[in-house]
């Protein structure tokens, strides 16, 4: 695009110079049309993005990032909605047990076996006789249910309890061996390592199967084993099934109740449990211990359920435990039943599957109290009794405070509506009298105001040199003295010659004119010091009345201000007057050392964080009553430096230095010492800090820079740095040369037409 221009410039540029008709102008006119539409086109062609250099000293190979993925257009993103967090489903009461049950379950079986053990093909028999005869046989009961015992023959244990085993085998071995008979050898029979059987889990249980487990083992075992039950499953009617008949029911609810765990129940191989999907379940919330989904067996009503949810909370309505029933899978019912009269009754009431029981809380409000507040000590809640007077709950009060105000309390008394009455008595005169009492309801409200809210202390106030001005409580027979006492004092700066009072009269007519009558009191150093005054220095406050200590302006702490560097005698010094400048101060310091550098001086002012102040120290020398000889105030520093022969550059120049200070030497001489301005340099702004800390610029006149002052020795010259290159607008620019250059040939044609 840019080849193009130039080459639609360089036409336009040979036909404005052999232009010499009007079709040649006309022609001239194209071009022009040509070059601002080339424009145009150049200035919405966008330019690729140059990398921002962070620094001229180093350079860094950059990789170019991957192109932005297109956004699509006009596409509607859906609000994105927080997910609803949905009601949390009802426990069903008792599978907790199981949320955490594995199918890999394989519980270790240890310990002794209890004495009801039925021995069984495959168990472990130990027979260990000791005494006149040692000895120990480890035997396993064989498919038979035998055992074979050297010098006493087969054995059958099979279906013999331990115990009934360690009976038998004393006898038999007591005919070979005489010593047991006799007492002089013992015997002991126990078991080893158990039998393993295969029982059944079926039913609503998450892993039906068969199982191989320890002979110990019971049906909550199995159910352990089978990964719990699943939600549809009866925990109350559990059957355990032998040889196609059930031997046994199990009510999982014992376990959780009594902590029974069905130990009485020996499993034996092809054993099966049953798990049958429950009839009779109903849901319970409200007022109970135990909220949750329960299943009842056919001949359990309310009363069980009550039980089984262990009771009611202390706030429970029992008169109105609603039921809500469906009736014929159609129609939704409430039943509302009365506990208490089942109770009196001894009755109970039948549940169906699938109610729904509610027990509500009770809400009853308390009635039977009454309260107190106000300047009192103790509990402020008393129970109300029928009959209950303002003298009865008096007494039970600790104390009243001294500023109640008894001659007026308000009793709040709710009425059987709601509304609420104000009764007022004389709560001091009742006290005082043995006839009179006043009678009190329940909820009743009784507020004693305090005589200090009622009727606030005056007050007087205190202002100027004392240490603690403000307001202050008005005492009875508070003097004068006794106002600056408790200010703290007079201070340091206090004109201790007299007080000003200034008095209102508020509540006098003939004084309504008059804002505030003025009182002028004598007083010296030691007014406050002195404990007992005459009756003529007595002088007794009346309430709302202003005091005012006045400052005495002739007192002030020491000025001192500082001057530092190369004077003869530097360090602090106190100022004599408040007229007292720069140059006086100096001189005081001895002068100035040959090696001073007036032009690098400095003069910095801590008082209001003004900070540096630039002045020209050589002219005020020259020059005393210059108005840069300011006056000195508290804090002032002068530091005087050594002489400087360098000028410091700094900033968008190719070599930041220091330069050699050259007598009459101008910006463009310390820039070209240090390189010269880079590329981001901007040189419109570039800055001079002379050497006293004074900051100049550069000033144009026309087409020329000038400096306002003289660089000096010890300035630093500042180069701002560009974030990014100014580019070249190319199509402004070419729009305006077409505009400059057909003007231009537009006057000469015109010109020449004229001449000739």
């Amino acid at each position: 695009m840019r080849q193009v221009i130039f080459f639609i410039l360089i036409s336009f540029l040979v036909s404005l110079a052999t232009a010499q008709t009007l079709e040649d102008l006309k022609k001239i006119e194209e071009l022009k049309k040509q070059l601002e539409s080339a424009g145009a086109a150049l200035e919405k062609t966008p330019e690729k993005e140059v990398p921002e250099i962070k620094s001229l000293e180093k350079f860094e190979d950059q990789e170019t990032p991957p192109p932005p993925a297109p956004e699509v257009q006009n596409e509607e993103k859906p609000p994105v909605k927080a997910p609803e967090e949905a009601p949390a489903p009802p426990t069903i009461f008792g599978f907790n047990v199981f949320e955490k049950a594995r199918i890999d379950f394989s519980p270790e079986i240890y310990g002794p076996v209890d004495e009801d053990y039925p021995i069984g093909p495959g168990d472990e028999v130990i027979i260990t006789l000791w005494g006149e005869v040692e000895l120990r046989h480890d035997l396993t009961v064989d498919r038979e249910g035998q055992i074979f015992i050297n010098n006493v023959g087969v054995v059958k244990l099979a279906g013999l309890t331990l115990k009934q085993a360690r009976k038998k085998l004393f006898n038999l071995m007591g005919r070979s061996y005489s010593s047991l008979l006799s007492k002089k050898a013992f015997l002991d029979v126990s078991l080893g390592k158990l039998r393993s059987i295969r029982v059944y889990v079926i039913g609503d249980v998450k892993a039906p199967g068969v199982f191989t487990v320890p002979a110990l083992s019971t049906p909550l075992h199995l159910l352990f084993y089978a990964g719990g039950v699943k939600e549809t499953a009866s925990l109350r009617n559990i059957q355990v099934i032998r040889n196609d008949r059930k031997i046994a029911d199990i009510d999982f609810y014992e376990f959780l109740k009594k902590g029974t765990e069905f130990s009485n129940i020996r499993l034996q191989t092809h054993d099966v449990i049953l798990v049958p999907t429950a009839q009779k379940r109903v849901h319970l919330n409200g007022a109970v211990k135990k909220p949750a989904i329960f299943e009842l067996k056919k001949n359990e009503g309310l009363k069980e359920l009550i039980e089984l949810a262990g009771g009611f909370v202390e706030n429970a309505y029992l008169a109105n435990i609603q039921i809500q029933r469906f009736v014929d899978h159609q129609d939704l019912k409430l039943i509302s039943v009365d506990y208490r009269k089942l109770l009196e009754n001894n009755e109970n009431f039948e549940l169906k599957n699938g109610d729904r029981i509610s027990v509500p809380f009770l809400d009853r409000e308390l009635l039977n109290y009454v309260t107190i507040s106000g300047p009192i000590y103790g509990p402020d809640r008393f129970e109300f009794r029928a009959g209950m007077t303002i003298k009865d709950l008096m007494k039970q009060i600790d104390s009243i405070r001294g500023d109640a105000y008894l001659e007026r309390v308000q009793v709040t008394r709710t009425l059987p509506d709601r509304r609420q009455q104000i009764l007022v008595i004389n709560l001091k005169e009742i006290l005082e009298s043995p006839q009179a009492d006043f009678p009190l309801a329940p909820q009743d409200h009784i507020a004693i105001a305090s005589s200090l809210s009622l009727f606030p202390p005056d007050s007087v106030a205190i202002y100027g040199a004392v240490n603690k001005p403000g307001k202050y409580l008005l005492k009875k027979d508070m003097s004068l003295k006794d106002l600056i006492f408790a200010a703290g004092g007079f201070k340091k700066n206090a004109l201790i010659t007299e007080a000003e009072i200034s008095r209102i009269y508020p509540f006098k007519p003939e004084r309504r004119k008059e804002l505030a009558k003025l009182i002028y009191v004598p007083i010296d150093s030691n007014y406050t010091k002195a404990l007992l005054s005459s009756p003529d220095e007595q002088f007794f406050l009346k309430p709302f009345d202003n005091v005012f200590i006045r400052f005495n302006s002739d007192w002030e702490l020491q000025r001192n201000v500082t001057v530092q560097g190369e004077v003869v005698k530097p360090g602090a010094y106190t100022l004599q007057s408040k007229t007292e400048r720069i140059t006086d101060l100096i001189k005081r310091a001895g002068g100035l050392k040959p090696t001073a550098y007036l032009e690098g001086a400095r003069f910095y002012r801590a008082q209001d964080g003004v900070g540096q102040i630039g002045i020209d120290f050589k002219k005020i020398f020259k020059n005393p009553n210059d108005a840069q000889n300011i006056y000195l105030q508290t804090g002032d520093r002068i530091v005087i430096p050594e002489k400087m022969f360098t000028v410091r550059v700094v900033g968008g120049v190719h070599f930041p230095v220091s330069v050699l200070y050259e007598k009459g030497k101008g910006i463009d001489y310390y820039i070209k010492a240090a390189g010269g301005f880079t590329d981001l340099a901007d040189k419109d702004n570039v800055t001079i800090r002379l050497a006293n800390g004074k900051q100049i610029q550069p000033k144009r006149f026309l087409f020329w820079k000038y400096l306002p002052e003289k660089i000096t020795a010890g300035s630093t010259i500042y180069v701002p740095v560009l974030a990014e290159k100014k580019e070249i607008d190319w199509s402004g620019a070419v729009r305006d040369a077409a505009a400059i250059l057909s003007s231009v040939a537009t006057t000469l044609l015109i010109y020449d037409r004229l001449v000739k």
